[in-house]
């Protein structure tokens, strides 16, 4: 059984930007920090059309990649007792 990862970032692939530059500015970031994901999966957006989910073990590292990608933090956390409500 898959375990499920606690901190998911979710990030748009930027208008007029392309699925393959948004990958690797993700994986240059996560490199340059010597940050591993938990989990790293393309997902359909109906806002942008395509994007990535990237889970975290570590609550410290899904909050640098959120404000480096001002992405949306999709507060599953869901091993945690915290709230799921967005801020």
């Amino acid at each position: 059984m898959a375990l499920d990862h606690p901190f998911l970032v979710q990030i748009d692939v930027k208008s007029g930007g392309s699925f393959g530059e948004t990958m690797n500015a993700i994986r240059t970031w996560l490199d340059h920090r010597h940050i591993q994901p938990a989990a790293f999966t393309p997902v359909a957006n109906p806002r942008s059309g395509v994007g990535f989910e990237v889970g975290f073990n570590s609550e410290n590292e899904a909050h640098l990649f959120e404000e480096a990608f001002h992405a949306g933090a999709v507060p599953k956390r869901l091993n945690s007792t915290m709230p799921t409500e967005p801020r």
